[in-house]
């Protein structure tokens, strides 16, 4: 791309939501504390942009919800308490 590139915007609402999230869960012990909560956010953007990436090179061709229900909770493991 050229330009600015808002995907990687961490000031967009998406990175402040996913930030808030991270650190209430650091602080009520559902997430690792010996992780920085900047680097759980970029390890979840990620994810799903893998997720959406690859169902769009697929062409739709499968749930993305059920797929995502499926992979997410274990490529959340790594950051779980």
């Amino acid at each position: 791309t050229r330009g600015e590139r808002h995907l990687l915007d961490h000031n967009r609402f998406y990175f402040r939501l996913l930030r808030r999230i991270v650190t209430e869960g650091q602080a009520t012990g559902e997430l690792r504390r010996d992780i920085p909560s900047g680097e759980i956010v970029r390890l979840y953007a990620l994810g799903e942009r893998a997720l959406l990436y690859d169902w769009c090179l697929r062409t739709g061709e499968y749930s993305l919800r059920e797929y995502g229900a499926k992979v997410m909770p274990m490529f959340l493991s790594a950051v779980r308490a």
